[in-house]
């Protein structure tokens, strides 16, 4: 049992933290959205993407499970072929252009980059020794290249990405560094993190909008249907959920998902986007979508492939729901979401909830 005076703490920190992430949202939305729309587009086709996205637990008030997601992505121009002069286009396009979607003459190709690092502990990051029945500490830091293929309302994705799991993710470091600024109670099991590995995942992904009306210009909404299935060492499962986007010059792109691959890739397709206005134009849209994974493998519950480490028994099948506002300002878009994850294994005490923001800009 909790005393009261333990739970009178814990709700003041709440409290207070809740506060402060309301404060800095607004500070954020109110002064650096329209600042950073200063790239104004000039009806400028050729427009790059970068995007920062972060998702954390703690905006939920929990400090446990999937801790913590940093995702930064760099989006080439939307053209009629895939960049020539960079090393992606030379060395994985040769084995590209045989898949089926690639010989459609009309679509419109792009390349991203992205970095990224996610962060798993148990539900008691006090305890010293393996806890028992709860996943294991787990990080991995990766970097990507994603081949993205697209005609007005679908998009084909084909992305490939290496990475760390291990003491050489650096999660480890990157929690308690945090957790030291902000003077927060320090994880104590990382000694028992899974073992170091290298990681190779390919995903492929389907994007296809079923509904899809005043995109760009006033009122719009739109429906889009997202399939795909990821195979490597680190993760195999495949994927289908729907989302839907409603609200006030809205971007023509393919919406927001929670951290995973291929899912940061939100660049400007063409003229009817409002990115490529002159008019520097403000929207704002709300955001709702559901997702199921069937996973056959997932090294953060299952453990590390080639050696012994701790696990537990995962559940077959993993939901995810969001909902969100994305704000946009000419080139710039800033997105809170809030995401629901059923349980992802056997013993867990309860599902997962975390936030997540997201910021980008074209230019």
């Amino acid at each position: 049992m909790i005393s009261n005076g333990i739970r009178s703490c814990l709700i003041y920190h709440n409290l207070k933290f809740f506060r402060i992430n309301v404060i800095g949202i607004l500070f954020f939305s109110i002064l650096i959205l329209p600042a950073l729309s200063f790239a104004e587009n000039q009806n400028n086709k050729d427009l790059n993407t970068f995007s920062f996205y972060l998702e954390n637990d703690y905006f939920a008030h929990e400090d446990c499970g999937y801790s913590n997601g940093l995702k930064l992505t760099w989006s080439s121009a939307i053209k009629d072929q895939y960049p020539k002069d960079v090393w992606p286009h030379r060395w994985l396009y040769p084995l590209l252009k045989h898949v089926p979607f690639e010989k459609h003459p009309d679509r419109k190709k792009n390349i991203t980059f992205s970095f990224g690092q996610n962060i798993y502990t148990p539900e008691d990051i006090e305890a010293k020794d393996v806890v028992e029945d709860e996943r294991p500490y787990a990080g991995i830091t990766y970097m990507s290249v994603g081949f993205h293929s697209r005609l007005d309302r679908k998009m084909d994705t084909v992305e490939v990405s290496v990475g760390l799991v291990g003491p050489s993710s650096y999660a480890e470091e990157c929690q308690k560094a945090v957790h030291g600024i902000f003077d927060d109670i320090q994880p104590k099991g990382w000694d028992n993190q899974l073992d170091n590995e290298p990681v190779l995942e390919i995903v492929y992904e389907h994007k296809k909008k079923i509904i899809q009306s005043g995109i760009g210009s006033g009122f719009g909404n739109d429906l889009i249907l997202n399939t795909g299935a990821g195979f490597g060492n680190a993760l195999i499962y495949y994927n289908l959920g729907l989302a839907y986007r409603i609200g006030w010059n809205m971007p023509n792109d393919f919406g927001m998902f929670p951290i995973r691959s291929v899912s940061s890739f939100n660049g400007s397709f063409d003229e009817n986007d409002p990115r490529h206005s002159k008019q520097n134009k403000i929207g704002a849209q709300l955001f709702f979508s559901a997702e199921g994974r069937a996973v056959l493998h997932n090294i953060f519950l299952d453990g590390n492939t080639f050696s012994d480490s701790p696990s537990v028994n995962k559940k077959p099948v993993v939901g995810d729901f969001m909902a969100g506002l994305n704000l946009c300002h000419g080139s710039a878009q800033l997105s809170f979401a809030y995401v629901f994850r059923s349980k992802e294994y056997e013993t867990q005490s309860k599902a997962q909830k975390f936030a997540s923001i997201n910021f980008s800009i074209s230019y």
